[in-house]
């Protein structure tokens, strides 16, 4: 099978692309490396299924001039999965504008691309849509879009909850990078409203897993993914604390004037049902991996 990824060099993009790889298919990687690490798919470069091209999937042209040629040769494309988008908050709040149409403007040409090669087309989304997040409203509005373009015609939606593991940057906003790379030197955690928000977590790899079942099967429209068990901040910061011995400590907030609406823990039936997918790797064992990383790259 051959296989588009757009973000195929991000941290879930990349696991993905290793996943495909690793099972024979042949894999188109696109990224404009906005966000995502060119050193996450290093190990890849160079193999005969592997392809890397450097675009912007908001930019290109539908109909086949210029770089597009590139996606739409004479060889037979089974599917696209599209990951493009900045997700961490710092990326949103740099990239509101490039945020919004990658998941707009890029999901429609995506769309143009998968009907021309008569290929499926998986659209990676977020629970967040259910709910308010003001600090990644542009994230949230291109989501919303995004599922509405796939709904109206027929294509794949992924809506994923927090998903974390190795291949995260060291500089990403999300919580556990920030608890992670805190702990491991040993400074100040802050939780916002006494860290009593629930959210829930899961493993790249179950994800990764998740797409390409979801990919495979005929379903359309929207299947979750995530960790259905859900964990306090406060938790997981004393999670990680724990794993890594650290001596950071942990101040509490309870006055900040905005309060996202954003945790939701993901509905996992249809998954669960239809695909036989779920979690396997427990919130614990899954830290300590991607503690594992950090300290390795940190060095």
């Amino acid at each position: 099978m051959r296989y588009l990824i757009t973000g195929g060099v991000g941290f879930i993009g990349s696991h993905l692309c290793s996943l495909l790889i690793s099972r024979g298919d042949e894999v188109v990687c696109v990224d404009n490396r906005s966000t995502g690490r060119i050193e996450n798919v290093d190990h890849l470069m160079g193999h005969p299924r592997f392809v890397f091209l450097n675009l912007n999937v908001a930019t290109i042209s539908s109909n086949g001039d210029n770089q597009c040629n590139c996606l739409i040769d004479d060889k037979k494309l089974d599917g696209i999965f599209h990951l493009a988008s900045p997700t961490a908050p710092g990326d949103v709040c740099k990239l509101p504008e490039a945020t919004v149409a990658v998941n707009d403007i890029g999901t429609t040409r995506l769309m143009d691309f998968a009907k021309r090669k008569g290929a499926k087309l998986l659209f990676a989304s977020s629970v967040k849509v259910h709910g308010d997040c003001p600090r990644v409203q542009p994230y949230i509005i291109g989501k919303r879009e995004g599922e509405k373009l796939c709904l109206e015609n027929g294509f794949k939606i992924a809506r994923l909850g927090s998903v974390y593991g190795p291949r995260m940057r060291v500089d990403d906003s999300r919580v556990i990078p920030v608890f992670i790379t805190k702990s491991l030197k040993n400074e100040p955690i802050s939780v916002w409203n006494g860290g009593r928000q629930l959210d829930s977590f899961c493993y790249v790899d179950d994800i990764v897993k998740g797409l390409a079942k979801f990919m495979d099967s005929e379903h359309n429209g929207v299947i979750e993914f995530g960790s259905p068990i859900p964990t306090s901040i406060m938790g997981l910061a004393d999670i990680i604390l724990d794993i890594n011995k650290s001596k950071s400590e942990v101040t509490t907030t309870d006055n900040v004037l905005v309060v996202d609406e954003c945790h939701k823990v993901p509905d996992i039936s249809l998954a669960r049902n239809y695909l036989r997918w779920q979690p396997e790797i427990g919130l614990i064992t899954g830290i300590t991996k991607t503690i594992e990383y950090y300290k390795e790259i940190m060095q």
